[in-house]
């Protein structure tokens, strides 16, 4: 009987005609809803699991600098109490020779 109604295409037994037999119905939508909220409970994971990196990321960073910056005080710190002068004028930096007060005439 299956076969026939393949081979005639103007057979209409296998047509639903009841608009309930042709939707998804109750069924369809609980279980669409179901796995989107699947889906989204997913997305929400990973989301919120590259998020947790990022943060870390960016602390470590942070602490890396603070550091920097607390050995660079120090450095600074211990130059001028040698010296008596700040770092910037022991001379670890370069100077420029000072332009002359004089204008050409």
């Amino acid at each position: 009987m299956f076969l026939l109604n393949l081979m005639d295409p103007d057979s209409t037994d296998d047509i639903p005609t009841e608009p309930w037999e042709a939707t998804p119905g109750v069924e369809g939508f609980l279980l669409g809803f179901f796995f989107i909220g699947i889906a989204v409970a997913f997305l929400m994971w990973a989301m919120n699991r590259s998020l947790r990196k990022i943060n870390h990321n960016a602390r470590v960073e942070a602490a890396k600098k603070a550091e920097a910056r607390a050995a660079e005080k120090e450095a600074s710190e211990k130059a001028k109490a040698e010296t008596g002068k700040p770092a910037e004028e022991t001379g670890t930096e370069e100077t420029l020779p000072a332009a002359s007060s004089q204008s050409p005439k």
